[in-house]
């Protein structure tokens, strides 16, 4: 999936448009409802999550009394792309918009003597 190139090179992808907000007016220059405005709460929903997680774990004996533990995890094992919340400043030139995203797969691989 391609998303336009910022200013910066980085890739951007507007998810709010900013010509459906405006900065409240504060209340002893006459605005109303004591300068908060009145968007509704949660009226925009930012990227959601997709993310699981795996995990594999072996034991094996290496005699009586010593054994060896192998661990292995994966995290965002399929790799979706999880986008970072947008750009909530209303007076910032890059309202509305998601410039970066979370950690890509991680692999993750551990062990552990036991004796």
């Amino acid at each position: 999936m391609q998303y336009p190139k910022g200013k910066d090179g980085k890739g951007t992808y507007q998810w709010v448009s900013k010509t459906g907000f405006s900065q409240p007016t504060a209340s002893w220059w006459g605005g109303p409802n004591l300068g908060f405005g009145n968007a509704g709460r949660d009226i925009v929903v930012g990227p959601g999550r997709t993310n699981f997680g795996t995990d594999l774990y072996k034991s094996f004996a290496m005699g009586e009394r010593v054994h060896f533990e192998f661990r292995a995890e994966t995290y965002n094992t399929f790799n979706h792309t999880q986008f970072n919340n947008f750009h909530n400043n209303i007076t910032g030139s890059d309202f509305g918009e998601v410039s970066a995203v979370q950690d890509p797969r991680t692999f993750e691989l551990g062990g552990k003597l036991i004796f």
